[in-house]
């Protein structure tokens, strides 16, 4: 029975060998150099197939007895999981059992010096004893080491590895990581100068490689792609134009050529169980029009897919919202980011979790996600489906993941090297801190941080009064400055949380009037609007809200609200006001508010300049949408999205007689 050849967006293996067409030149020498050296790098740019070279390419060069393979991601942290695959390969080693009890006599060379083992390195020879069989460690997209991973989780790595090319045991290692983190490689190769004498870069594809690809499908006699006789050059090349597209570029990247193929073959069938027998031809290929970026395109196609298809069992699903969800797979680099859903879940403590969990099911279904059964860990299909999620994000989204980034580089370093985050860290964290859940570690630290800046500051303020009496200033900078010391312990804790006016009170002279002034100040900046809101607070109540509303990210401030209209009673009229509400000490960062309306209201579209506006909205009695999508435009240009939904509003207010 006759196969579906393309793999779509996942890496071939040593199964796939007879159609793995187009690296014959990098399989050649890639088999050569590791032969050379005990350790080989290979890279190049995301989506060049370096795990499909490897995986496939070179294994299949390789009798079943002369490889065994054990591929090694980072998960978790690289040590435990290089720990992990040993163990299930079967190198559990007894860490008090004692070498010679298991080291076999003829193994021993009496005239070479004894190196001790480490605990990896005997695993190693635990695996190569019980199979006996070289082993080949593949640290598969390596650069996760250092896009996720501390510094002391890397430097541990180094001595594993320094271990095991000392061992002398029927070792090899073999590095596969992304070109532009070439350069986090400096510190291993300082430690193992070996590192980079063997490498190999794998090429996108060019035009001859796309020719081998698709005419080697094509022909293989178990592939249900052929292509029409005659045509098998010009199509080939026409696929590559269609891929290439205006682009003065001589190559393609891979994940574009795969996802292309897929298309066509659906686009010829309608087969999505890709049994159906399809034939290529230069009329078919021309037939799929304008591609542009294949890849977000299809990413757009998949989520706004996703999201119509759970629309009726979970109505607050929106593509936006889907993209939130898709987001955190990818990190800030735009590289692969596994998660347990349990980790998801944490990363997105608002949404409905059973929602969440709907959408990575939709999504693993439609091969855009892979589950780990190892790690239990969910992750992006392909890396180069991660920059197009990454580039998705909304500027809060980024922030809070540089935050999380900055927290985990800071707590990753062991106790005794480990340093207070600073005055300014602290400014810039605190408004994310209740957008995600920390460890009790993080928190612990970052409470810490903040008693220890405290400290310095009275500190600092009592070494200001002593130089000042000591310099016998007028009695009057004696008093205001003694003053600034006891203010400086109680409005610390509001001190270091503003922005920009963090610690201003570092001024030589300081009294209370002046502090009472600029409290008054800020009241009558905001009690001019919203004086309701204020009533029976404090004016360190009203400092924390005023704090919150200036320096939290905005999109955490801004909530649709609506009132029903008085022209309701009596009839069965629905119409109301609507606004934003916001603070309105930040109406100068929004730009304008589009509102979406629908079949059924007088406006189908109204903007407005002003954003704090209010406006009548009316309801002509048919055809209203569930929901109102309302784009608010800032002047930094991205763009906050609300939804309002008309159904639940005329639900929970209904006419009044």
């Amino acid at each position: 029975m006759k196969t579906y050849p393309f793999k779509f967006l996942d890496s071939y293996e040593r199964k796939d060998r007879k159609v793995f067409f187009g690296r014959d030149e990098e399989i050649r020498s890639l088999y050569e150099m590791v032969f050379q050296s005990s350790v080989v790098l290979v890279y190049g740019a995301s989506g060049t197939g370096k795990t499909s070279l490897i995986n496939c390419g070179l294994a299949g060069e390789f009798q079943p007895h002369d490889w065994l393979a054990l591929m090694v991601r980072r998960g978790s942290d690289i040590n435990r999981s290089l720990e992990a695959a040993l163990e299930q390969a079967g190198g559990k080693v007894d860490p008090d059992a004692v070498e010679s009890k298991w080291l076999d006599e003829w193994e021993e060379e009496p005239s070479a010096p004894s190196v001790a083992l480490t605990s990896i390195a005997k695993s190693i020879k635990a695996v190569y004893r019980k199979s006996f069989r070289p082993v080949y460690l593949i640290f598969d997209q390596f650069e996760e080491l250092f896009i996720l991973g501390t510094a002391a989780e890397q430097q541990e790595f180094i001595e594993t590895l320094k271990g095991i090319l000392q061992s002398g045991l029927p070792v090899k290692v073999l590095l596969s990581i992304r070109e532009e983190y070439l350069g986090h490689l400096f510190e291993f190769e300082r430690a193992i100068p070996q590192l980079l004498r063997k490498k190999l870069r794998v090429e996108p594809m060019n035009l001859a490689k796309v020719k081998d690809v698709v005419t080697g499908v094509a022909a293989h006699e178990d592939s249900n792609v052929s292509i029409k006789a005659g045509e098998e050059d010009a199509v080939a090349e026409a696929i590559f134009q269609k891929i290439k597209g205006d682009k003065k570029s001589l190559t393609i990247q891979l994940p574009f050529l795969q996802v292309f193929l897929d298309k066509l073959y659906l686009n010829i069938t309608g087969d999505r169980s890709r049994e159906a027998a399809a034939e290529f031809s230069l009329e078919k290929v021309r037939e799929m029009g304008q591609i542009g970026d294949i890849l977000s395109n299809f990413l757009e196609e998949q989520v706004a897919e996703i999201s119509s298809g759970l629309k009726q069992q979970h109505p607050q699903l929106h593509p936006e919202l889907t993209w939130k969800i898709l987001s955190p797979f990818a990190t800030l680099e735009g590289t692969k980011d596994p998660i347990t859903k349990k980790e998801l879940l944490d990363r997105l403590p608002n949404l409905d979790p059973s929602m969440v969990e709907d959408v990575v099911d939709a999504f693993s279904n439609s091969r855009l996600l892979r589950f780990n059964e190892n790690t239990g860990t969910y992750e992006i299909s392909h890396d180069s489906l991660a920059k197009p999620i990454a580039e998705k994000r909304s500027v809060e989204e980024t922030a809070l993941l540089e935050v999380k980034r900055l927290i985990k580089s800071q707590i990753g370093v062991k106790k005794e090297a480990r340093e207070y985050f600073s005055e300014k860290q602290l400014v810039y964290i605190e408004p994310y801190l209740d957008k995600f859940k920390q460890t009790e570690e993080e928190r612990d630290w970052i409470e810490r941080s903040r008693e220890f800046l405290r400290a310095e500051k009275q500190r600092e303020a009592k070494q200001k009064y002593d130089d000042l009496v000591k310099s016998k200033k007028s009695m009057f900078l004696k008093i205001a400055v003694g003053v600034f010391v006891v203010l400086a312990g109680l409005f610390i804790f509001i001190a270091f949380r503003a922005q920009r006016n963090a610690l201003a009170a570092q001024q030589a002279a300081i009294s209370a009037e002046s502090a009472n002034a600029t409290s008054t100040e800020l009241l009558n900046e905001v009690l001019g609007s919203s004086g309701e809101k204020y009533e029976n607070l404090t004016n360190e109540e009203i400092q924390a809200i005023i704090h919150r509303e200036k320096t939290y990210p905005l999109d955490s401030l801004i909530e649709v609200r609506a009132s029903v209209s008085p022209s309701n009673a009596g009839g069965n009229n629905r119409n109301y006001t609507m606004w934003l509400d916001f603070p309105l000490l930040r109406k100068d960062e929004i730009k304008e508010v589009h509102y979406n309306f629908c079949e059924g209201f007088i406006d189908q579209k109204r903007i407005s300049n002003d954003p704090s506006s209010s406006f009548s909205i009316g309801y002509l009695g048919y055809g209203y949408c569930p929901e109102m999508k309302i784009d608010i435009v800032r002047f930094q240009g991205d763009t906050i999205h609300r939804y309002f939904s008309f159904e639940d509003y005329f639900r929970e207010n209904p006419p009044t007689d």
